[in-house]
Parts: C-alpha cells; sequence; structure tokens
C-alpha cells in the first residue's frame, strides 16, 4: 500500500471512529493530509470505496487480533479480558468502534458497505461464541449475542462520560476470573 494511500486511511479511520463516516469529507481529508482531493479520488473513486476499505481494514485489522489473543492466552476468559482491555483504549483515546459507528450511520451507507459491516459483526459474534463454547458455557451464542451488545453501549457510554471502566463494569458478569 502506498504512503498516501495508508495516510488516507489512517485519517478516515480516526475520524470516522471520532466524528462518524459521515461527519468529514474528502476536503477535510485533502487539507489534513496536506494533498489535493483529486489524490485522494485517485485511490478511492467516491466515499464509497473509501468506507468500504475501512471496514474491510477494521475487519482484517479486528481478525488478526483475535488470532493473537488465542495465541496469546491460554483461557478463554484471558482472551475475553484481553478484548475488553482493548476496547478501553477506545475510550482512552475518544473513539468508538468504526464497525459500530458504520452500523449507527446504517441509513446512509452503500449496501455494499452494509454487507461488510454485518459480516464484520457476524464474524466478532462468531468469535465470541467460540469463546463462550471453549469455556464450557451452555447457549454460547446468546452469551456472544449479549456481550457483544454489551460491548457496544459500553463503548457508547464509556465515551459519553470519558470512563474506560464502564467498559470491564459492563462485561464482568460475561467473565469469570
Amino acid at each position: 500500500m502506498t504512503d498516501t494511500k495508508t495516510k488516507i486511511l489512517d485519517l478516515a479511520e480516526t475520524l470516522t471512529q471520532t466524528k462518524g463516516f459521515n461527519g468529514f469529507s474528502y476536503i477535510d481529508l485533502a487539507n489534513e493530509i496536506g494533498i489535493k482531493t483529486a489524490s485522494i479520488h485517485y485511490y478511492f473513486k467516491a466515499k464509497d470505496d473509501l468506507a468500504a476499505a475501512l471496514v474491510e481494514r477494521i475487519h482484517e485489522k479486528h481478525t488478526q487480533g483475535f488470532q493473537a489473543m488465542e495465541a496469546g492466552h491460554d483461557t478463554a476468559d484471558a482472551r475475553l479480558n484481553a478484548l475488553i482491555t482493548y476496547f478501553q483504549n477506545y475510550i482512552t483515546d475518544q473513539k468508538f468502534c468504526l464497525c459500530g459507528m458504520m452500523a449507527a450511520e446504517l441509513q446512509s451507507v452503500s449496501p455494499r458497505v452494509a454487507k461488510l459491516v454485518q459480516s464484520y459483526f457476524r464474524d466478532f459474534q462468531a468469535w465470541l461464541k467460540r469463546q463462550f463454547e471453549q469455556a464450557g458455557k451452555e447457549d454460547a451464542d446468546r452469551l456472544a449475542i449479549g456481550f457483544l451488545s454489551a460491548l457496544e453501549g459500553s463503548l457508547l457510554l464509556g465515551r459519553l462520560n470519558g470512563d474506560p471502566q464502564v467498559i470491564p463494569h459492563a462485561l464482568q458478569d460475561y467473565v469469570t476470573s
């Protein structure tokens, strides 16, 4: 990936996580990076293409993160605690889950981007379900839905109140250690 394309994606990711995808324009990106909007259009013809690239990028990043958690932690509870810590950092950095933000703006994204967001959450939920199954929990699917819902809601409340501790408080009943 070129340096300019990476800069565009990095800034667009940060802006999406702090302002929402509809909270910035190509002009904002160009001014911040110090390039012309035509340079952005070279990599992303339409803002929809940028949205799709962002969702695909975060999906891959989180998939790799889940794999690293599995490799680095012996138990499902340890992996879930690592996940909680990871998302607490979003609050510390005054950010929100990129796909959560896209889901909140679902009515204004294309069907293509909506499907990518749905795929992200489907995979996230499946990973959570595996963690609960490995922990020997009954009704792992329900627990995965509950955990994911509580995570996204606690991200919202944590960001609103500037309190990263909302996340572990909201999720403590899902993790035994």
